[in-house]
């Protein structure tokens, strides 16, 4: 119990970093939604976004994971960070110049030819992300959760910053002052939110820089060849992630006739941030359970806290699940702040169906320690990829059909089958005893109420939903007071 008292306090302390800062930019919600001229601008935000976050996983290299696996083998974390670093440094400088020499034809390739600069930013926002991941990895391995945190928030604090600066003051003051005049009208508000990510990533990797003296150890060529063996399945796995979670977007930018395709992706991506509310939890909970499980492989029969872990996740996310698909009526008109966005048929009603892909990618994170854990990364690549052919295929036949529902219909299946196929390869290479009997059907109940607070909740009231939550949790406390009990006879 102490161990999950401790995981409990560092999760608490990464999910209340990550939350409140997630929180602070869901003031950039709407923000974008109020303040963006057109509603198709923020499915421009959309589209760039997604294409960064597919590039994110190539420029990081997968030395995140890798990090972790070397620094507990070399017994030398340091090292290990000097390493990552320098190789991270070399192929950003190299990222960079490509961005400038074939700007123009990356941006045509995307649907954006007049903006070049777009391709330069995002470079340097994803080079700079791609160390500052290395050097919170190395802050999460030295059981830093607090370092973690202030860096976390500082960063959102300075991306909203800049955004409220650019987008709410300078045109405010630009009837009084000249300076803010010619910034209101020198760029376009999406330059100016790209620039404002531009601008915290920078000042991250700034204030992230005393992790950065450790590269006085150096680059060591043969440590480094271990790690890219190790970690370049991971690029694949991550790139299969990120077509899981992002690529819906830019399929409806090319599939969608291109007079609404902005538009269309602009109500997607800001009712997706709605789901995201549950993401922040599984986020947080990754970011302490990854040294864990590494840690703990150490030990005798480390499967047994792996299953331990899974099931109180289990717990944990299902709640939280209910909960906010509870609330979602009331924080929807508080984050989305232009009514045009509601008057689309399909888009709040998207969102329960991205809450519950949510919840089994959270289990999917869990899942996958098995190939982390026993060094099979290559094995690990194939839920990932048949996850991602999933995702494109389902798209390609239902976007044409059904347009953003079919979307929302993908991810959700993608995930359940990602969850289905990384048990079953689980039980095969790395065998952990998962309680499926309560798993299983736990999550089915959780999502049979989730179905009637979501389609049905309107004709229940307010006491009626939050019975059906607290009868949830009752169902968890009965199990494990019969578990207690069982414990107790089985010691006298």
């Amino acid at each position: 119990m102490s161990l999950l008292r401790k995981l409990a306090s560092q999760t608490a302390i990464y999910g209340l970093s990550t939350m409140f800062g997630r929180l602070i930019n869901y003031l950039l919600v709407p923000l974008y939604t109020g303040m963006l001229t057109e509603v198709a601008d923020y499915g421009v935000v959309g589209v760039m976004f997604s294409y960064a976050s597919l590039f994110a996983v190539v420029f990081a290299f997968g030395l995140e994971t890798g990090f972790f696996n070397f620094a507990r083998k070399q017994h030398q974390p340091e090292k290990v960070f000097a390493t990552a670093t320098h190789f991270l440094l070399i192929t950003g400088f190299i990222w960079i110049s490509l961005s400038r020499w074939f700007a123009p034809e990356i941006m045509q390739f995307i649907g954006y030819p007049d903006h070049p600069e777009y391709a330069v930013w995002f470079t340097i926002i994803l080079s700079a992300d791609a160390i500052s991941s290395l050097a919170f990895a190395y802050i999460r391995q030295q059981e830093k959760p607090w370092n973690f945190a202030w860096v976390k928030i500082t960063n959102i604090l300075i991306n909203v910053g800049a955004n409220l600066f650019f987008l709410v003051l300078c045109p405010y003051w630009s009837d009084t002052y000249q300076w803010a005049w010619n910034i209101s009208n020198g760029l376009s508000q999406v330059s100016y939110i790209f620039l404002s990510n531009l601008i915290a990533s920078t000042i991250t990797l700034l204030l992230l820089s005393p992790q950065l003296i450790h590269l006085r150890l150096g680059l060591d060529i043969d440590l480094l060849k271990k790690m890219l063996r190790y970690s370049y399945p991971i690029i694949f796995i991550g790139l299969a992630g990120m077509i899981n979670e992002t690529f819906d977007r830019i399929l409806l930018k090319s599939l969608l006739p291109s007079s609404v395709a902005d538009y269309e992706v602009s109500i997607y991506s800001a009712f997706y941030k709605l789901s995201m509310v549950l993401t922040l939890f599984v986020q947080a909970f990754r970011f302490a359970v990854e040294p864990y499980f590494f840690e703990q492989s150490k030990s005798l029969n480390p499967q047994e806290s792996y299953a331990y872990v899974m099931k109180w996740f289990v717990y944990a996310v299902s709640l939280l699940y209910l909960i906010t698909i509870v609330i979602l009526p009331y924080i929807a008109p508080l984050l989305i702040r232009n009514e045009a966005y509601f008057l689309h048929p399909e888009g709040l009603s998207n969102v329960p169906y991205l809450l519950a892909a949510n919840l089994l990618l959270g289990v999917y994170y869990n899942l996958s320690v098995w190939y982390k854990v026993s060094e099979k990364t290559l094995l690990g690549m194939i839920p990932a990829i048949a996850g991602a052919i999933i995702t494109i295929v389902l798209n390609l036949i239902l976007i044409p059909k059904i347009g953003i529902k079919g979307s929302a219909i993908t991810t959700l299946v993608t995930y359940a089958s990602m969850v289905f196929i990384g048990y079953l390869m689980s039980k095969k290479h790395y065998p952990i005893p998962y309680n499926l009997k309560l798993l299983i059907p736990l999550i089915a109940l959780c999502f049979t109420f989730g179905y009637i607070l979501a389609y049905w909740g309107g004709w229940i009231a307010m006491w009626g939903r939050l019975g059906l939550i607290l009868l949830f949790f009752a169902v968890i406390f009965s199990y494990e007071k019969k578990l207690q009990y069982a414990k107790d006879i089985r010691h006298q």
